[in-house]
């Protein structure tokens, strides 16, 4: 039917929004006890028993058809709108009795329930705003003005019901740190339920976080009392710890901080002009409205957009004091596509503080959250160079007290008429603009000692403010030369280059360009050439090094010549990019066939690189190809000791591959360098350079999965995959087929993902490649695991360890002696586990492999803490969760943790157990694990 019912207040239905006249107070008794109950048959004494209690009419039966027949009336199609009810809606009568047949979300209780079983079950973000909807549903006192013997016991649950829904939204706020708007509702709620403990609890927490800890102590102390005279009890166990923690100033009790993103890049150093649209930005963040504020500027290259948006941005900070968000969107780059705008989401999340663990599957889902997280914020969002209307739609929040700046190339006409986006339209500099603009880049006094030849400069520039900037950091590196000689060099190059881009006809650039770039040394003019056609979006010195085939030394020199010329900028130290019209110029022009290149520019030359332009470029490319893939292969099997490292060739003449010391190091290098890892396996792809495009995504597997990034892991082997069939690489093709099923295991695509495994282990064993038929029987394993077959997951990890033993590989043998341990155990067999077990902690043990201890030890542990040998088990969950603190993996420290708890628990030791949980829930609520609401739920019992 298409109705809505209502009983948390007066009992209610509504159809297409007009309230419908149910009748007197006891027809409305008899909807309610059918509301109650909907689609499920009520007998005629049930209802009787609802509707009068103990004293019904005489003749109530006939009076329960009248109110029936009434209602059934009132509820038929012909009395509502033809869009209401369906003609299987309605008051039907079975053998059973009478029911209401209605979509159960259609009645406030039942969607009420709905809404909290949802959020129980959600992140905390999520769950707010579900359980922000549920309470949002009651108008009053359920069944108002009904008053029955069952809907006065009814009524009473119900507000139970009510209340505990509170109280766990309660819980959620003060995890996010809203104790300050929560505590003026504490305060009054605890004054009518002064004696519920958990109310008075989060009271408690709130004064405390709130700097009020005398206020907080002094509360305690009144419910201690108030406990004892009343009730003749002291506090339960958790107010009595939450005491004591307050009186320790434990840390533990302050609010999880949430970071607050400070994502812009720098100021312009100098900016001028623009002050009407300066204005205009002014005039449009300020509007007051119910949706977000856009604004979209529009212009061609180089024109100044997001120097523009970045000025008024850091213009403006105070009015965004919860952060800015800001991505590059590269829509218009020469040698990438444009970003994801799921790529973009992800490092909004991540900048956001959301743990990768916590990251949902899939676009909409991670979008969701992104808005959740900045929901009521104050927040500036700054879209740089946007392809178009799709690539933004995702990123825009939902909140009207955020901001967005969106720059792009394009009038983005769906932004302005989808979304209500305020254009802002930007021209190149008017004459007087030009010239504030090169009096503040070169002085004031420069500029008047040559008018003629300043008037000439801007003349050429055409009052882009690129090649503005260009030609000044031109000057100034040349503050001896007179401007009349500088502008006699732009306008002899200018006479025979033509524009950079012939439907942008706003300036001489590739004349401004060459003018700085013919100024380079030539090993700066080179790595600048290079540097147009190298993939990603940015590079560090080492990788620039291997681009050039130069030391880190010489390549610094390089650099460091590149940034003062303007040509290249330093967006963090050490990692260097160019603007994209750059990027295009610089790939577009010749490379010598042969040049000295000598460690110092100033030096005679020592070195050369004969081959022509395309020879040269190809070479610089697989030489970066190399320097990551060499990179990345040493830090992964650093992150992860029992993999079979890979044969690689040897890298190109010229490459020097950094070396990652220790885990945290290559950790660290791979949060840096995964995006362009991703963008190297596509470049890779996409040059017929199949062999490095699978391995490094090879490289990938281990980081990625631990960090959640399951769809970039997926797109990366598939990217590799389709060129390893193209070139029938049989080997590159079968990794792909098993790294793409590892993602696809982690999505819960199960039969994609065996039928990947499948394929892979066809093509191992055809290849006779014992190892990488052996990981693909673990991911079988896994899959078996996940899919209830414990007996078939046995056979694959049974088989895999043989073939391991077979080929003498000890660190994989550990693996899945490992895995067959676990797996016995929870199948219940301890004593058989435990042997599988010892070996694999003896053989971890022996190679050094720190992860493998602490996982293979949890899983001894277990066996012997079901087997009631508490002392040798507690013993080692605690060695296991120190290792896992070690290497740094949090969901696994946290979930033996709570393998550590439970056996306090089994033991009898229920102060330890308690207090281990307690560990454990607060490791699970940093990760926004869904395991904490499991973990919450238990300590509550």
């Amino acid at each position: 039917m298409g109705v809505e019912f209502g009983i948390l207040g007066e009992v209610s239905a509504w159809a297409d929004g007009r309230p419908i006249n149910l009748g007197p107070a006891r027809q409305r008794c008899v909807l309610a006890a059918l509301l109650v109950d909907v689609n499920h048959p009520v007998s005629l004494d049930q209802l009787t028993d609802r509707v009068w209690g103990d004293t019904p009419p005489q003749r109530a039966a006939g009076t329960l058809h009248s109110y029936l027949s009434r209602l059934r009336s009132i509820l038929s199609p012909s009395a509502l709108s033809p869009s209401a009810p369906s003609p299987s809606g309605g008051i039907h009568r079975s053998a059973a009795g009478y029911l209401l047949r209605v979509r159960e979300e259609a009645v406030d209780l039942h969607r009420f329930r709905a809404l909290l079983a949802r959020a129980r079950a959600s992140d905390d973000l999520e769950a707010t705003r579900l359980y922000e909807v549920a309470l949002g549903l009651w108008r009053g006192e359920p069944f108002a003005g009904l008053d029955t013997p069952w809907l006065a016991a009814l009524r009473h649950t119900l507000q139970t019901e009510h209340l505990s829904a509170r109280l766990d939204h309660h819980d959620v706020q003060l995890r996010l740190g809203r104790h300050a708007e929560l505590l003026p509702e504490l305060a009054v709620l605890a004054d009518r339920h002064p004696l519920d403990e958990r109310l008075v609890g989060q009271l408690i927490l709130a004064l405390y976080r709130n700097g009020r800890q005398a206020e907080a102590l002094d509360r305690y102390e009144r419910t201690r009392r108030r406990l004892a005279g009343e009730l003749g009890a002291d506090p339960g166990p958790d107010l009595r710890r939450l005491h004591l923690r307050m009186l320790s100033a434990e840390t533990t009790l302050a609010p999880r901080p949430v970071p607050v993103p400070r994502q812009l890049p720098p100021p312009p150093p100098s900016f001028a002009g623009r002050s009407r649209e300066l204005a205009a930005l002014d005039q449009i963040m300020a509007a007051p409205g119910d949706t977000v504020v856009i604004s979209a500027i529009g212009g061609t290259g180089g024109v100044g957009k997001t120097w523009l948006a970045l000025h008024w941005a850091h213009g403006n900070l105070p009015r965004f004091p919860d952060g800015q968000l800001y991505v590059n969107l590269r829509g218009f780059d020469p040698s990438d596509a444009p970003m994801p705008p799921e790529t973009a989401v992800r490092g909004f999340l991540d900048a956001l503080g959301v743990d990768a663990a916590a990251v949902p599957v899939g676009l909409e889902a991670q979008a969701a959250l992104y808005r959740s997280l900045v929901a009521g914020k104050r927040m500036l969002i700054v879209l740089d160079n946007a392809r178009d209307t799709d690539q933004v739609t995702p990123l825009l929040p939902g909140s009207p007290s955020c901001a967005v700046l969106v720059t792009s190339r394009r009038l983005l006409p769906g932004l302005i008429t989808g979304h209500g986006a305020r254009p802002i339209p930007l021209d190149a500099f008017d004459p007087e603009e030009a010239r504030q603009a090169i009096t503040g880049l070169l002085g004031e006094e420069r500029v008047r000692a040559e008018p003629d030849a300043v008037a000439d400069l801007l003349d050429r520039c055409g009052g882009l403010p690129l090649a503005l900037g260009i030609v000044a950091a031109r000057a100034r590196m040349h503050p001896g030369f007179p401007l009349a000689v500088l502008a006699g060099q732009l306008r002899e190059d200018s006479s025979r280059l033509d524009l950079l881009d012939a439907g942008e006809q706003t300036a001489s650039l590739r004349a401004v360009f060459s003018w700085s770039y013919r100024a380079l040394t030539p090993p700066a003019a080179r790595l600048f050439r290079l540097m147009g056609s190298a993939f990603g979006t940015d590079l560090g010195g080492a990788a620039a090094a291997s681009l050039a085939g130069l030391t880190g030394g010489e390549v610094r020199v390089l650099l460091g010549e590149l940034v003062r010329a303007h040509l290249v900028t330093e967006n963090v130290a050490g990692r260097f990019t160019m603007h994209d019209l750059l990027r295009a110029y610089a790939a577009e022009q010749d490379l010598p066939a042969t040049r000295a290149f000598p460690a110092d520019p100033r030096a005679p030359a020592t070195r050369a690189f004969p081959g022509s332009s395309s020879e040269q470029r190809r070479a610089a490319t697989c030489r970066l190809l190399d320097h990551y893939l060499h990179t990345a292969h040493a830090a992964a099997l650093i992150i992860n000791r029992s993999r079979q490292p890979l044969t690689l060739d040897e890298p190109e003449p010229g490459t020097s591959p950094e070396s990652p010391a220790d885990h945290d190091q290559a950790m660290e290098w791979f949060a840096t360098e995964h995006p362009t890892l991703l963008a190297a396996v596509r470049h890779a792809a996409d040059a017929g350079l199949g062999t490095r495009a699978w391995q490094i995504g090879w490289t990938l597997s281990d980081y990625l999965d631990r960090q959640g990034r399951w769809l970039d892991l997926f797109a990366a082997h598939s990217a590799a995959l389709a060129v390893a069939r193209r070139q029938a690489d049989r080997f590159g093709e079968a990794q792909s087929h098993a790294g793409a099923s590892r993602a696809l295991i982690r999505l819960g695509r199960l039969d994609d993902a065996r039928a990947d495994l499948e394929r892979a282990i066809a093509l191992f064993t055809e290849l006779g490649d014992r190892d990488g038929r052996t990981r693909a029987h673990l991911g079988l394993g896994f899959i078996h695991q996940k899919q209830d077959r414990p007996r078939a997951a046995l056979e694959e990890f049974h088989q895999a360890l043989t073939l391991h033993r077979e080929a003498g590989n000890e660190a994989g043998a550990a693996l899945f002696l490992n895995s067959i341990g676990y797996q016995l155990v929870l199948l219940g067999e301890y004593e058989e586990a435990i042997p599988y077990c010892q070996e694999a902690l003896d053989l971890h043990a022996k190679l050094g492999y720190r992860h493998g201890q602490a996982s293979a030890g949890d899983s001894l542990a277990y066996a012997y803490h079901h087997l009631g040998r508490f002392a040798e088990a507690g013993e080692l969950y605690r060695r296991a969760v120190a290792l896992f603190q070690e290497v740094g993996d949090r969901w696994h420290e946290a979930d033996t943790t709570v393998h550590l708890g439970e056996m306090y628990d089994a033991a009898g030791d229920r102060a330890a157990a308690l207090d281990t949980f307690r560990r454990a829930l607060e490791l699970l609520e940093q990760l926004n694990h869904p395991d904490a609401d499991r973990l919450r739920a238990r300590l509550a019992e």
